[in-house]
């Protein structure tokens, strides 16, 4: 097969399964992964796909979600150092909301220490982990299911969180972008965020570097109904002095 007819293949693979694993193609086609990465940069060029830790998923516009199973694997390490530096906020008898995203479901890794944490959340990955803590109370939110993310989502949802109040929201977003702030392909996740942000003191976000400068399809909040913003790699001065602009503290993870 030439390299054209084999890229041909692998977007017609993308347009029926959306993501794709680079030892998936290279055990389809036969090929190295060596060759399978080339094929995939070459096609990211040309803008037909986005690459990921260990494939690509297709690029069909701003509102087109990554799949759960790649988000988990994407900046592993940087998500793990932001939840640790955010889980710092944690305090004994807190109650708190978390959304749906793999950045905040890192935070389990750090809650064992913190009594009588109670947490409210609509990421069914998160209720999971916190049922094997004993000092975690775990409220979840009822709703629609959202089969990409895991999460409940929906009016009902929605009507859920007015139920409670929280000291914090930790959360995350799809991107950033300065002329609108915290953004999100889906809008039912963006709504309910808006929601739990409504219902509690201090909202936490957590985010990595690679979504500054990277806009989405839903507007989640502006940047100044933020008050901590948590990142792994230092912003450039035109960020910084931006967030600081809206009241934001900018805390960077210690190495």
């Amino acid at each position: 097969m030439l390299i054209l007819e084999r890229q041909n293949a692998i977007l017609d693979i993308l347009n029926k399964e959306k993501a794709v694993s680079i030892n998936n193609l290279s055990d389809r086609f036969s090929i190295s992964a060596a060759s399978i990465r080339r094929d995939l940069e070459k096609m990211e060029q040309q803008g037909l796909v986005k690459r990921t830790y260990g494939g690509a998923i297709l690029v069909e516009g701003l509102n087109v979600e990554i799949p759960l199973v790649v988000r988990e694997i994407e900046q592993k390490d940087a998500k793990y150092k932001i939840a640790r530096e955010a889980a710092r906020f944690l305090e004994d008898q807190d109650t708190i909301f978390m959304d749906a995203s793999t950045t905040t479901r890192e935070m389990t890794n750090f809650m064992e220490g913190v009594n009588n944490l109670t947490v409210v959340t609509n990421g069914i990955r998160a209720m999971t982990d916190m049922a094997l803590l004993e000092n975690v109370t775990v409220y979840g939110i009822s709703g629609k299911l959202r089969k990409r993310s895991l999460s409940m989502v929906g009016n009902q949802a929605e009507a859920c969180v007015t139920d409670y109040w929280a000291s914090k929201l930790f959360f995350s977003c799809t991107g950033l972008w300065m002329s609108h702030g915290a953004m999100d392909y889906s809008d039912a996740e963006a709504e309910l965020r808006k929601k739990m942000m409504s219902a509690c003191q201090k909202t936490i976000l957590l985010c990595d570097h690679t979504k500054f400068d990277r806009p989405a399809f839903y507007k989640i909040c502006p940047f100044s109904r933020i008050n901590i913003l948590i990142t792994d790699q230092k912003l450039g001065p035109q960020w910084e002095s931006l967030l600081i602009q809206n009241g934001v503290e900018l805390i960077y993870p210690p190495e």
